[in-house]
């Protein structure tokens, strides 16, 4: 399955250092079927996946300004919700290497690994924006149901649980 965002649309919501995009992509990949396949339904994430250069879907990817009530809302798309979950796959487990020898982590010369529980601060920050974009997807999807009709909110989790459960142990 192909990635719908890359490293650097990451970049774009949150400065990134040169990271090499074979150790990033697994993290998006992880985002894509473990965050956002949940929130759209299999129905729905199938059919974005393979229709992508569609109009529709080109906006629920990059978003766009619809009505609410008589309101003008403007809906950022679903990219920067992906890039942050993926950004939280990546700030848990980027330091962290398997090699033949066993899992290391990697150690520069005037570096200092971050104190877990910064990185778990981190983590839990990116994830709290995740879901506050998640939310906006969900309510969009939910306004545009002729436009996005495999979108089913009752087929998945109740959107109060997502993110929840996130890296757990």
């Amino acid at each position: 399955m192909p990635n719908i965002i890359t490293i650097q649309d990451i970049k774009e919501v949150r400065p990134l250092a040169q990271l090499d995009p074979q150790r990033v992509d697994p993290y998006i990949t992880e985002a894509q079927e473990n965050d956002l396949r949940p929130i759209l339904g299999d129905a729905l994430f199938y059919d974005l996946i393979t229709n992508i250069e569609t109009t529709k879907y080109r906006e629920l990817l990059n978003g766009k300004t619809y009505t609410k009530d008589g309101y003008s809302i403007f809906f950022p798309g679903l990219k920067p919700m992906l890039c942050y979950f993926a950004l939280a796959r990546i700030v848990q487990n980027n330091a962290v290497n398997i090699t033949s020898f066993g899992i290391t982590q990697k150690n520069i010369e005037g570096s200092q690994p971050l104190d877990q529980r910064l990185i778990g601060a981190l983590v839990t920050e990116l994830k709290d924006v995740a879901n506050s974009y998640q939310t906006r997807l969900i309510d969009f999807v939910s306004e545009n149901q002729t436009t996005y009709p495999l979108f089913n909110v009752s087929s998945g989790k109740d959107e109060t649980e997502f993110g929840l459960n996130f890296f757990s142990a």
